[in-house]
């Protein structure tokens, strides 16, 4: 997990950012306070004194100088000091520091030095002690911060776990907390409630429709294999068999579509040519094409073979080649097959771009009136493909309308 982008993270970081932020302002505070204390104590009180005595030596008396003073005139001014300009100074000697009032009465020059060592030691130990009080609130910060992060966060976590395991509905307590993690917590499992009433649902539907469409199949089935056998003209006998064979598929695809949505991780992945399977459908999708000035051709100099279920290739292949044959009214609809994918394309209207980012959802259509599909085709192309580990995409056709591209997923 990556602390900077996480929550515990965040809250850690903002803590200690507050801190120092704090913390540092104090610091300033003091420094500001310690600044004005030598300048109101030491600057300010040697002026005076200085003043003082100044007026004393040039009147010839005798005030006594503090022992922490030193007046010097003229040539007794260290040459160090000699060229201060007039005003207060903070000279650092070596092995002392020293504050330096320079004066000019008369064309006499003074100079009043009191050392200020101490007071330097004591502000550079005020300093260390501030600035280790901001290292230290700051640490302290650190880990005040990171303990209350892990108590606000570990509700959180318990819910993101309960969530990635799919026992929100367990969760009683998080459910009862009253702060924003038991709304959260509630508004999951009410949530979780819903979807597992919606997939109950859909499971029941599926079931229902395959068990419904089953027996309607069989008895068609049963009629056109009696009905084949009784036939004896050869027209006749042609389409009773197109009947048997087309409804033999369909009961084959309700039954690999019901194992889409029941149990996906049950379907039967084989090694499987694809050109058979492109063969089979270009012949299904070909009385579409009657009374229309449209080439259906394809495209396969050499056999290719994927790991996947038969049925649902058709079910992908079928659904990509009718959607192009509907769309089409003139000009070619061919299929193309390469090494590692198949190519759909046609010389139909198009896709126009407000629906191409839609385009594989459930009931999107394009808005050709010649389709009469409920736009379910192409949102069953892309499950088969996440099936399959295939991808499906769309792009304009060179020579104009729509070429849809599968993918194939690499050969172990």
């Amino acid at each position: 997990m990556n602390l900077k982008r996480s929550l515990r993270g965040r809250l850690a970081t903002a803590c200690v950012l507050l801190a120092t932020i704090i913390g540092a302002v104090f610091a300033l505070g003091g420094y500001i306070i310690v600044e004005t204390i030598e300048r109101k104590f030491i600057e300010e009180r040697l002026t005076r004194t200085a003043q003082l005595l100044i007026q004393n030596r040039r009147s010839g008396g005798s005030l006594a100088t503090p022992p922490q003073l030193t007046i010097a005139v003229d040539d007794e001014i260290p040459a160090s000091l000699r060229r201060l300009d007039p005003g207060a100074h903070e000279i650092d000697l070596g092995d002392k520091v020293v504050e330096v009032l320079i004066a000019e009465h008369g064309g006499t020059r003074y100079a009043v030095i009191e050392d200020i060592s101490e007071f330097e030691q004591i502000e550079l130990l005020s300093a260390i002690g501030l600035g280790s009080v901001l290292v230290a609130g700051v640490l302290l910060a650190l880990a005040i911060a990171r303990t209350a992060a892990d108590r606000i966060i570990a509700p959180l976590t318990a819910l993101a776990a309960s969530v990635g395991h799919g026992n929100v509905a367990e969760q009683h307590l998080l459910a009862r907390a009253p702060d924003e993690v038991g709304v959260l917590a509630r508004a999951l499992q009410n949530r979780e409630a819903q979807l597992a009433e919606v997939l109950k649902r859909e499971r029941l539907f599926t079931a229902d429709v395959s068990h419904e469409l089953r027996t309607p199949l069989t008895i068609v089935l049963g009629a056109a294999e009696i009905l084949t056998t009784r036939l004896t003209s050869p027209e006749l006998l042609v389409i009773a068999e197109r009947i048997r064979h087309t409804t033999d598929e369909m009961s084959a695809r309700v039954s690999a579509l019901l194992q889409l949505a029941r149990s996906p991780e049950k379907l039967q992945i084989d090694a499987l040519p694809m050109r058979p399977v492109l063969r089979d459908e270009i012949e299904r999708c070909r009385p579409l094409l009657e009374g229309k000035s449209v080439t259906l051709s394809l495209d396969a100099p050499a056999e290719v073979w994927v790991n996947a279920d038969a049925d649902l290739v058709a079910i992908a292949v079928g659904n990509l080649l009718r959607n192009a044959c509907e769309s089409t009214q003139q000009g070619t609809v061919r299929v193309a097959l390469a090494a590692d994918a198949l190519i759909v394309e046609d010389t139909g209207p198009g896709i126009p771009d407000a629906v191409r980012a839609r385009l594989f959802e459930p009931f999107v259509r394009g808005e050709n009136p010649s389709y009469s599909g409920a736009g379910l085709g192409l949102a069953i192309v892309k499950r088969v493909a996440e099936r399959l580990g295939w991808l499906v995409s769309l792009e304009h056709a060179p020579q104009g309308g729509t070429r849809f591209t599968l993918a194939f997923a690499p050969a172990p």
